[in-house]
């Protein structure tokens, strides 16, 4: 009998140190574990700070193309400027310039020549 209150006790104690060594291994694995889930919230922060930085660039964007715009606008209406101008200008050039004006007397009502001083050329 005595023998067998003995191995009982060495079986228990054999589970009781299988048991602790679970514990530390569950004690080990939950610090990784706590210290991978502190790194992972460092990186979430940095995603949060670059989350703000596009937010940030991503509402200039609005001023930006409002810019453009007003950019465009503006060179449209000078070319367009400028075009009129040209083209009045070669409009003008292609008036065809009139000769030297000459005055041609006229017969007046009564008959006679009205009295016109003639050019000399």
């Amino acid at each position: 009998m005595s023998v067998a209150p003995g191995a009982a006790a060495n079986a228990r104690i054999a589970a009781k140190q299988a048991e602790l060594q679970a514990l530390q291994n569950l004690r080990v694995e939950s610090a990784r574990l706590a210290q991978e889930i502190s790194q992972l919230g460092e990186h979430v922060d940095d995603l949060v700070s670059g989350g703000i930085s596009v937010s940030s660039v991503m509402g200039s964007w609005q001023g930006v193309f409002r810019a453009i715009q007003i950019a465009q606008a503006t060179t449209a209406a000078s070319r367009d400027a400028e075009s009129a101008e040209t083209n009045a200008k070669a409009v003008d050039e292609t008036k065809p310039i009139p000769d030297a004006l000459v005055r041609i007397p006229i017969q007046s009502s009564e008959g006679s020549v009205a009295s016109t001083p003639k050019l000399s050329d």
